[in-house]
C-alpha cells in the first residue's frame, strides 16, 4: 500500500522567479552623451606627450567622461524582485485601484519597498530609470520557460563527446 501523497513535502524549497532591477543613485548619462559628441567633433591631436605638457582638449573631455561614468557606477543600487503569484496577477488586471506601485510593492523581495517608497523612488530618479525598472519587473512577471527544442542537449553541448566517441 502507498504511503498518502505528502504535498507539504512536494513544494517544500520552491519559490518565485526571481531578478533584480536597478537604477543610478547619481545618473551622468546626458552630460556624458554631451561630452562624448564634444569629445567625438574635436580633432586628432598628435600633441607634445613629454612630461610637464600640457593635456589636449581632446584628453581633458575624456578624462571627465572617465570621471563622470566612475561616479555613476559606484552609485548603482539593485532590488531583488520576484515574478507575482497567478492571484496577484489577476488582481493587478482586475482591480482598477491597483497600479504599477502596487505591482512594485508586491514584487519587491530585498529591500522590501511599500507602493508610497516606490512612487517616492520613481520621484527621484526621473522617468528613464524609472521605465526601466517597471520594464524589468514587467518583463519577469511575464517571462517564459526556456522549452529545449529536440536538438543536442545543453549538457552534450557544454562538453561535447571526446571526438573518438562522436
Amino acid at each position: 500500500m502507498s504511503e498518502p501523497f505528502d504535498f507539504e513535502s512536494f513544494i517544500n524549497g520552491t519559490q518565485l522567479a526571481r531578478g533584480t532591477v536597478g537604477f543610478y543613485k547619481v545618473d551622468h548619462r546626458p552630460e556624458i552623451l554631451r561630452l562624448t559628441r564634444e569629445h567625438d567633433a574635436l580633432p586628432l591631436e598628435e600633441g607634445d606627450l613629454r612630461e610637464g605638457s600640457a593635456p589636449s582638449k581632446r584628453a581633458e573631455v575624456a578624462a571627465r567622461i572617465v570621471a563622470l561614468r566612475a561616479e555613476m557606477e559606484s552609485s548603482w543600487v539593485e532590488f531583488t524582485i520576484r515574478t507575482l503569484t497567478p492571484d496577484e496577477f489577476r488582481r493587478m488586471n482586475d482591480e482598477d485601484a491597483l497600479d504599477v506601485y502596487d505591482q512594485l510593492a508586491m514584487q519587491s523581495i530585498e529591500p522590501a519597498l511599500d507602493r508610497d517608497q516606490w512612487r517616492r523612488l520613481a520621484d527621484h530618479i526621473g522617468t528613464a530609470q524609472w521605465s526601466q525598472i517597471v520594464k524589468d519587473a514587467n518583463d519577469l512577471v511575464l517571462s517564459r520557460v526556456a522549452v529545449p527544442d529536440f536538438s543536442r542537449s545543453v549538457s552534450e553541448t557544454l562538453s561535447p563527446p571526446a571526438s573518438d566517441a562522436s
